[in-house]
């Protein structure tokens, strides 16, 4: 756990000024490394690392927190569709479809992607453009 707050830590820190609520591309930059970062070691290290800093960057306002925890719980959450290993539930899924007695699928890592990747991207970015009008 060390080693991954340290990356974390690391990442964000030269991310920070450039990943602002402020702007569009802020917003999609903090969501690009939440993304990214919940894919690798999982949403709940991710919230936990990087959810008092998000939230100290944006402490314009009580509305602009807000705001900022909005965006990393949304993307947070729909991260675990991006890939395979985002998601406990989506490698569970997975296993049954393969071991099923009458539906034998094997879902592999790259079809995942294939799928996950633009669905991920599409369902995040009409998030992030509700929270933005809240």
């Amino acid at each position: 756990m060390a080693s991954t707050r340290l990356v974390y830590q690391v990442l964000y820190g030269i991310l920070e000024p450039y990943a602002q609520i402020d702007n569009a591309g802020g917003v999609a930059l903090l969501a690009a490394v939440i993304l990214l970062l919940s894919n690798i070691a999982s949403n709940v290290p991710t919230v936990l690392l990087l959810g008092a800093r998000i939230a100290a960057s944006a402490a314009i306002s009580a509305a602009e927190g807000t705001r900022a925890w909005l965006i990393l719980a949304w993307a947070s959450t729909v991260a675990g569709n991006l890939s395979l290993l985002g998601s406990a539930a989506n490698l569970i899924v997975c296993e049954q479809a393969r071991r099923a007695q009458f539906f034998r699928y094997n879902l592999s890592f790259w079809s995942h992607l294939r799928f996950g990747v633009p669905s991920t991207l599409v369902i995040t970015a009409i998030g992030l453009l509700l929270i933005r009008s809240y």
